[in-house]
């Protein structure tokens, strides 16, 4: 098995004045988005990372609105569990949750406007995504992830960080790192696109990368707490999403 390793420090390091450039661009540079592909006017829900909320990808909503679709937030508050948690076995458990909460809230938005729904996830919340279209198919029309660890935990610079705040006393050896990485195995029937930086500083690229059917990989040059503002990344989910169902049916 390869060795799994985090980001580089310094890139770490920078994450908060790479992002603070990124939304400079985003803001100076809206104009260069208008090019961009119209849509069918079909729902897309973004699901924020750990500790995010709806706040943080409004302006991606944003965008995805003057683009022609109907967008919904997760309306589940902040992505963070209201206790510690100090294992990967009480974090699925937190996520089994959340999961239940979000499905019930794609039904209704499925029920609503009688059209599948498309899911953006960020970080932690592309791993619910994928999770909710390998389990729902016939609610989902497809994925896209931005930086999601679909990989060993170990492989994100969050990792000792969340040990240290959490007080976890669970070594990295007996932790189920293998269950965490399952879902991101073999094919699936919903396509899915994972977008990950080369560049990012809380996940490595390792691991934020699918191999099976019916998925494909996109590199973007991202911080990772700016792919919710970054002007590429826009570019490549408007692209995206525009394909017809159809041909994402099939692809």
């Amino acid at each position: 098995m390869d060795t799994i390793n985090p980001p580089p420090i310094l890139l770490s390091l920078s994450e908060l004045w790479r992002a603070t450039a990124e939304l400079s661009m985003l803001a100076f540079g809206r104009t260069s988005l208008q090019n961009t592909p119209k849509g069918d006017g079909h729902p897309v829900m973004t699901l924020p990372g750990y500790g995010g909320a709806d706040g943080c990808m409004a302006p991606l909503r944003y965008f995805l609105q003057s683009r022609g679709y109907t967008t919904y937030g997760w309306e589940l508050g902040r992505n963070i569990p209201p206790t510690r948690i100090t294992s990967l076995e009480e974090m699925s458990t937190f996520q089994t949750e959340i999961l239940e909460r979000l499905y019930d809230k794609i039904c209704n938005v499925h029920n609503e406007t009688g059209q599948k729904v498309s899911l953006v996830g960020w970080s932690l919340g592309g791993n619910y995504a994928n999770l909710l279209a390998q389990r729902h198919p016939n609610l989902i029309r497809q994925v896209i992830t931005l930086g999601t660890p679909y990989g060993d935990p170990r492989g994100t610079a969050a990792w000792n960080v969340l040990k240290r705040l959490n007080r976890g006393t669970k070594s990295d050896e007996s932790q189920d790192t293998e269950a965490w990485s399952t879902s991101s195995n073999g094919s699936r029937e919903v396509p899915t696109t994972a977008i990950y930086s080369p560049v990012d500083g809380i996940v490595s690229p390792q691991i934020a990368k699918l191999s099976a059917a019916n998925t494909s990989n996109i590199a973007v040059q991202s911080s990772h707490i700016g792919f919710a503002i970054n002007r590429k990344v826009y570019r490549v989910i408007a692209e995206i999403l525009a394909k017809p169902e159809l041909y994402c049916s099939k692809e």
